[in-house]
């Protein structure tokens, strides 16, 4: 990666101002950032773009996959990138994830998610 270049996050959430804070956060702290509003979404993005190093994403998403899915579709296509997974309770997400990805419970700051996902 040269001096210039921007590491590429994908933000995935049904919630479009839960997507806006995430991304000032993450644009605040240097991050591109790819929006995506569901998994079948992200996965396209993901296509679209090889460029992605990380992948912030909801657990409870509309669709045939939520977070969860995602987060293990993603690891197993691309296992080069960082994952980390938000939602506002446990309730045994942890033990689904790939053993890279990461949690954060909601709320989180966009520091928290930012220092989460720097490599």
């Amino acid at each position: 990666m040269n001096a210039t270049s921007k590491s590429v996050i994908l933000v995935v959430d049904d919630d479009a101002l839960v997507r806006v804070h995430s991304n000032f956060a993450l644009e605040d702290a240097g991050y591109e950032v790819v929006e995506a509003s569901n998994a079948a979404d992200a996965l396209a993005k993901l296509k679209e773009r090889p460029d992605i190093a990380a992948l912030f994403t909801d657990v409870r998403m509309p669709g045939d996959l939520d977070g969860i899915d995602l987060a293990n579709a993603v690891h197993a296509q691309r296992p080069d990138i960082a994952i980390l997974v938000t939602s506002g309770t446990d309730n045994g997400t942890t033990a689904a994830l790939p053993a890279a990805a990461q949690f954060v419970q909601k709320p989180y700051t966009g520091a928290q998610i930012s220092r989460l996902l720097r490599p």
